[in-house]
């Protein structure tokens, strides 16, 4: 088994970080993985080079043209997580403490690119409001998805490792171990090893935007994302 590159696009606040490191146990578990953080893919991004038998996983919220990488990479798997974007605005609003404005234009900024990567053929697509985060099983279609047989014991021990509590001591460690970049707010720095961010499990309440954000803010992000949220079916 062998594949050049993992891709996980996902809406902001939609367990991409999670189906990543999901992504990544799994890989390792059979060769050696290098990962990284793309703020942009498009079918002219240079990928660092990888030795022989080195696979490549990358996470990404869909900035530039995930498709067009995909198309550019045809042996590249992509996982794909959504979440509706009127949620996932009011999380970055709670766990980073950014305005509404500003959190509007991150979910704006990727949206088309993540719709644009779940269409690509083959393209594994999780979606939030399925509670995936909450079964091990989500870990053994993602090991499907990559062509991978992990042996039960070994998916219940990643799937341990990916549960709130867990994540949190991560969080502590890399904390305690100054992997987070200095002098950043807590939604602009990551863990390079697992891109988890400082304070990053939120409350994970489906449809909290009805009781959080006014009438008129909750239509200013239907509107600005009507094409990914009638891609996915969320009802306006």
């Amino acid at each position: 088994m062998t594949f050049p590159v993992v891709l996980v696009c996902g809406m902001f606040s939609s367990a991409s970080t999670w189906a990543f490191n999901a992504a990544v146990d799994l890989v390792r578990l059979t060769m050696p993985c290098h990962v990284a953080f793309a703020a942009s893919l498009d079918a002219d991004t240079r990928l660092p080079p990888q030795p022989d038998g080195t696979a490549l996983v990358l996470k990404t919220h869909g900035w530039g043209d995930p498709a067009g990488f995909l198309a550019h990479h045809p042996g590249a798997r992509c996982i794909v997580t959504i979440r509706d974007p009127r949620d996932a605005v009011v999380s970055l609003m709670q766990r980073f403490g950014y305005g509404f404005d500003r959190a509007v234009a991150y979910a704006v900024h990727g949206a088309d690119g993540i719709v644009g990567a779940a269409r690509q053929p083959g393209s594994l697509l999780l979606r939030y409001e399925s509670g995936f985060v909450d079964r091990a099983a989500t870990v053994v279609a993602i090991a499907g998805h990559l062509g991978l047989q992990p042996r039960d014991e070994q998916v219940e021990a990643l799937f341990r490792r990916l549960q709130p509590d867990a994540v949190r001591a991560a969080i502590a460690e890399a904390d305690r171990l100054d992997r987070f970049p200095k002098g950043l707010p807590p939604g602009e720095t990551a863990d390079p090893l697992t891109q988890w961010h400082p304070g990053h499990i939120g409350d994970r309440r489906i449809g909290k935007y009805a009781q959080l954000l006014d009438r008129e803010r909750q239509v200013a992000v239907t509107m600005r994302l009507a094409r990914y949220m009638e891609h996915f079916g969320y009802a306006a």
